[in-house]
């Protein structure tokens, strides 16, 4: 965990955790669609003090840093995301995204490359991957 959030996951029941966490997920979520990038920051990392290998959570959170242009963090959390499950996809995409942010159109290539083989049909992964290319 990136943040100062205790890991509370210890003192909880896993339904306790689950719950807590997807609903501070849930909160991330639409502070994130109304703008509040920091706010929704603050929600996804609470969230992971409950659900600390939640890689849709740390997707989010990844998001939320590259709304606020801290792509460093950003490719953090989105690298733990793949580790916690590298079948998902938003992990690649949004680690993708940061690198290609900072110039690093090699690293951000290969993560897009890594959508397309899990989603054939995301064609913004595609596009994307297409932008490193012609980088």
């Amino acid at each position: 965990n990136v943040d100062d959030e205790p890991d509370l996951s210890a003192c909880e029941s896993t339904e306790e955790a689950e719950a807590n966490g997807l609903a501070l997920k849930d909160q991330g979520n639409a502070a994130l669609m109304a703008g509040h990038y920091n706010e929704a920051i603050h929600l996804y990392s609470t969230g992971l003090s409950h659900l600390p290998n939640n890689a849709i959570i740390l997707s989010n959170r990844a998001l939320a840093y590259i709304k606020v242009e801290n792509y460093g963090l950003a490719i953090q959390d989105a690298t733990h995301a793949i580790e916690a499950d590298p079948s998902y996809p938003k992990g690649y995409y949004r680690r993708g995204s940061a690198e290609f942010a900072l110039g690093r159109a090699k690293a951000a290539r290969k993560d897009f490359r890594a959508v397309c083989k899990l989603r054939p049909k995301d064609r913004d992964a595609r596009g994307k991957l297409q932008e490193c290319d012609k980088a």
